[in-house]
C-alpha cells in the first residue's frame, strides 16, 4: 500500500470522528441552552403541550449521548493500536473514568447551580462509570466483549425495576443509579441526589463502539461499507420495531389525531433509561453521518463548513467544562435586564418571573452567540494539545 495513502486514510478516520464529536458537542449545546434561555414549564417532548419546533429542538438532541459514548469506545480502541498495551489503556479508561466522575460531582454540579442545593448526576458521570467498566472488558476476547455490549443494549429493558428497588430496601438508590434514573436522598440523611441518567445500558453502547473500534483498521472502502450496513440495519429495527411495538420501548406508539403528531409521537422515545428503540433510533443515523464523514478530507469543500465542529470535537471536555458556567451566568445577566431580577433557570418554573414566556428564537440567538465566544478559546486550546507533550492535557 502506498505510505502516503496510508497516513491520508489514517488522518481521514480520526478526522472523522472529531467532526462528529464536534457535531455532537454542538447540538449538546443546543440542549443546555434550552435549558436556560427556554426554560419551559413543560417538557419539550409532552405531546399534550409541545408544537413541533419544541419537539424537534430537544429530539436532535437525543443524538449526542449515544454517539458520543459510541465513539469514546471507538477512541479507546484506536488508542489500543498507537499504545500496543491493554494495560496502558485500561489504566487510561481507569484514571480518565475516575476523573470524569470526581469532575460531574465537584465542578460540573457548580457550574450548573453555582452551589450544591443537590448532587446531579448525568452523562459525564456516566462515561466514566462506562470507561471504568470498559477497562476490565477489553480483557476478554472480542466476541464475549461484543455478547456483553449487545445483551445489555437488547435485554436492560426486561428488568423489573419496581421489584428490584423494593428487594433493595435501603438500599435501592443503588439500582437508582444503575437503572432507574429518578431523585433521592441518600441515606435519610438531608442529602439530594438527582440521577438523570442511569448507568445501564450505557457500558454496552461503549463496548460496542469499542468493537466497531477494529473497522477503522480496514480499508477506507470496506470501513464505509461496514458503517453503512450496520447504520442502515439499526434504522431498519428502530422502524420494525417501533410500529410493531412489542419490544424495545417502555410507550407503545399508537396513532396521533395530525400527521405531524403522528409522525412525532413516533420518535418519541424513552432516553431515561435509553430504550433499545432510542438506542437504534440514535446511533443508526450517526452510524450513516459517519461513513459519509470518513469521505471528508481538507481539500474538499465540505470541510470548510465541518472544519469548526472538528474544533469543538477535538476538546471536548475543555468545551464541556466552560459551556454550562457560560450560559448559566449570560442566562441570569440577561434575566437582570429583562426582568430586574437574577433568575437561576436551571430550577425550572419554581423561580420563572410573572412576566416570562419561553422563546426558542431567544434558545437559537443565545446558542449562536455561545458557540461563537467559545470556538477561540476552544481553538488556543486544540493548538495547545497538539504541540505539547503534557499527558495530563489529554484529561481535559
Amino acid at each position: 500500500m502506498n505510505p502516503k495513502s496510508t497516513i491520508s486514510s489514517t488522518q481521514n478516520r480520526l478526522m472523522s470522528i472529531d467532526i462528529l464529536r464536534g457535531i455532537i458537542i454542538i447540538l449538546m449545546a443546543l440542549d443546555h441552552t434550552r435549558d436556560f434561555f427556554g426554560a419551559a414549564s413543560f417538557a419539550p417532548t409532552d405531546l399534550s403541550q409541545t408544537n413541533t419546533a419544541w419537539f424537534l429542538t430537544r429530539w436532535v438532541t437525543h443524538f449526542c449521548a449515544p454517539l458520543f459514548i459510541l465513539i469514546t469506545g471507538m477512541s479507546a480502541f484506536l488508542y489500543l493500536q498507537k499504545c500496543q498495551s491493554k494495560k496502558q489503556l485500561s489504566h487510561f479508561l481507569i484514571t480518565r473514568g475516575l476523573w470524569m466522575i470526581f469532575v460531574e460531582i465537584i465542578f460540573i454540579n457548580l457550574s450548573w447551580q453555582f452551589g450544591y442545593n443537590f448532587t446531579f448526576v448525568q452523562v459525564i458521570w456516566v462515561i466514566g462509570w462506562s470507561m471504568l467498566l470498559l477497562s476490565a472488558m477489553i480483557y476478554l476476547k472480542e466476541r464475549w466483549i461484543l455478547l456483553l455490549s449487545v445483551s445489555m443494549i437488547l435485554f436492560h429493558n426486561t428488568l423489573n425495576d419496581s421489584a428490584i428497588l423494593i428487594n433493595l430496601g435501603d438500599y435501592a438508590w443503588v439500582w437508582r443509579l444503575i437503572h432507574y434514573p429518578s431523585g433521592f436522598q441518600l441515606f435519610n440523611a438531608g442529602w439530594y441526589v438527582h440521577a438523570s441518567y442511569s448507568i445501564l445500558p450505557w457500558p454496552g453502547v461503549m463496548g460496542l463502539g469499542y468493537v466497531l473500534g477494529k473497522w477503522f483498521i480496514q480499508s477506507p472502502l470496506q470501513r464505509r461499507k461496514s458503517f453503512v450496513l450496520a447504520g442502515l440495519c439499526s434504522c431498519i429495527g428502530f422502524v420494525s420495531l417501533r410500529y410493531i411495538g412489542v419490544y424495545g420501548d417502555p410507550s407503545v406508539w399508537s396513532e396521533m389525531n395530525t400527521f405531524g403528531h403522528h409522525i412525532l409521537a413516533f420518535l418519541h422515545t424513552a432516553k431515561y433509561p435509553p430504550s433499545l428503540q432510542f438506542l437504534l433510533m440514535t446511533i443508526g443515523p450517526g452510524l450513516l453521518i459517519l461513513a459519509w464523514l470518513d469521505n471528508v478530507n481538507k481539500e474538499s469543500k465540505s470541510y470548510q463548513a465541518l472544519r469548526y465542529a472538528k474544533v469543538f470535537g477535538s476538546v471536548p471536555m475543555f468545551f464541556y467544562l466552560l459551556h454550562v458556567p457560560v450560559i448559566n451566568f449570560a442566562s441570569q445577566i440577561y434575566a437582570y435586564f429583562a426582568y430586574g431580577t437574577m433568575v437561576q433557570f436551571f430550577y425550572g418554573s419554581r423561580v420563572f418571573p410573572e412576566n416570562y414566556e419561553p422563546s426558542l428564537m431567544l434558545t437559537y440567538l443565545a446558542w449562536i452567540f455561545m458557540l461563537v465566544l467559545l470556538y477561540w478559546p476552544c481553538k488556543h486550546y486544540e493548538k495547545l494539545k497538539k504541540r505539547s507533550t503534557n499527558p495530563l492535557l489529554a484529561y481535559i
